[in-house]
């Protein structure tokens, strides 16, 4: 596939278990008010204590939160609509735009740049991959090779970017590279691989000074995330060796980790969950992804408590900015959005929320990015949604073929999945989810 289309886009194409919204109400756009008005979509309260009033006249809750912005898999351009891949191909000028052009809308504390796709196997090859821009590969020779869909690239596509980086940072932004992306990537850890890649990093992307560095030899980004969706014998080892690397070399270096939501019945994420559990003192905050996860997600087992019991480190939500972001689920309205917000706003670990990603959750193609940010802020932007209920298990679900995740729910008369778990139209899933009425 292009680089627009592969899964790393954060969409996954298996038979996965996934529920989906029985009652969707509303769209998106929702409406704007204040935190303290009494219109909260759910029976949070508000006082008048840390609250202030914004130049339009609303009032805010005064203590904002953190907002995360995903950039570089350009999730807008992969193709995927309501019916399916393939039924929305876009222009080239209609994918993501210049990483710049993001830090200034002003919404986002922090840009996490996806992916660094390719690394691991103890000969120090590495690539990273921006989707609609490009790979930037070098080889364990050290041989670097620059392509766009097979095809050469110029090198000063990646330092245009790098440019953009540094307008980012002179905004106060901060800008992370995220590691590894999805479990078909070709990432991996051997025996040895978290010294190597932590002092390749460093000198590729940090405050070393490699050979390689894409972006350009004056930028330095920030941080970096740990974004690993598989596991196996050295990973836990290698992933906590690669932090300690690199934290002997510049102990500021931003960490995170990105665990899925689901905790496998054991109450962890497999992949890094050991890792920030072993040695939180390692990492600043924890992204949950909650997208393309909905039998954890609201409506339908929204965990975040459960979370707050497994970690004391400061905890993001990570969601999509578009239900075609989120194949598999996960995607909520601003009424929904709203009461996630209500649910969580008063914990002491909710640090803020994630938007996977910015190409998707922005004009040309939405305004989620504008919803979410003035959520963070403290205002209302939608309503009719009350706080999670009783979780729901897999007995109650009944699969369907349909191109996403939503569209299999909202559309009635559509397939039941064979039972090896395909679908008879090649550009449709099977998706799992809980019987609507129909």
């Amino acid at each position: 596939m292009s680089a627009k289309h592969r899964a790393r886009s954060k969409w996954i194409i298996t038979a996965v278990v996934v529920v989906v919204v029985v009652a969707i109400a509303g769209g998106v756009g929702g409406f704007f008010a204040s935190r303290n008005n009494g219109t909260s979509s759910s029976s949070a309260t508000s006082t008048s204590a840390g609250v202030s009033t914004t130049a339009a006249g609303n009032t805010t809750n005064s203590t904002s939160k953190h907002f995360f912005g995903y950039w570089g898999q350009s999730a807008v351009g992969n193709d995927v609509g309501p019916l399916g891949l393939g039924t929305r191909p876009i222009s080239a000028d209609q994918e993501q735009y210049d990483i710049g052009h993001y830090c200034d809308l002003g919404y986002y504390q922090t840009i996490n740049i996806a992916f660094l796709y390719d690394f691991g196997g103890g000969d120090g090859h590495w690539g990273l991959d921006l989707a609609s821009l490009g790979r930037y590969n070098v080889a364990a020779n050290g041989t670097v090779s620059t392509e766009l869909n097979g095809s050469p690239i110029d090198a000063s596509v990646f330092t245009t970017v790098g440019q953009g980086i540094k307008h980012c940072q002179s905004l106060g932004i901060k800008v992370v590279l995220s590691l590894g992306g999805d479990m078909h990537s070709p990432y991996t850890f051997v025996e040895g691989d978290g010294a190597l890649y932590g002092k390749i990093f460093y000198d590729s992307f940090l405050g070393g000074s490699g050979k390689h560095r894409p972006f350009g030899t004056d930028v330095v980004l920030d941080g970096l995330e740990l974004d690993i969706e598989k596991t196996d014998t050295y990973y836990t080892q290698e992933q906590i060796s690669l932090i300690q690397t690199v934290k002997a070399l510049n102990s500021s270096v931003i960490f995170s980790a990105v665990p899925q939501c689901y905790l496998n019945g054991i109450n962890e994420d497999l992949n890094t969950g050991p890792v920030f559990g072993s040695h939180p003192e390692l990492f600043d905050y924890i992204i949950v992804q909650y997208y393309n996860n909905p039998t954890c997600s609201y409506p339908f087992g929204f965990n975040f408590g459960i979370w707050t019991n497994i970690t004391k480190l400061p905890l993001v939500i990570g969601l999509a900015g578009d239900e075609t972001s989120a194949i598999t689920g996960g995607f909520l309205n601003a009424g929904q959005l709203q009461a996630v917000i209500d649910m969580v706003w008063d914990d002491a670990q909710f640090y803020g929320m994630s938007v996977y990603d910015v190409s998707s959750s922005n004009p040309w193609f939405s305004n989620y990015s504008s919803i979410m940010s003035r959520a963070l802020h403290g205002e209302i932007v939608g309503s009719g949604y009350p706080p999670q209920g009783a979780f729901t298990s897999e007995s109650q679900y009944a699969s369907r073929c349909a191109g996403t995740w939503n569209y299999a729910n909202d559309t009635c008369g559509l397939t039941q999945c064979a039972t090896d778990g395909s679908c008879a139209n090649s550009s449709w899933y099977c998706f799992n989810f809980l019987s609507p009425d129909c």
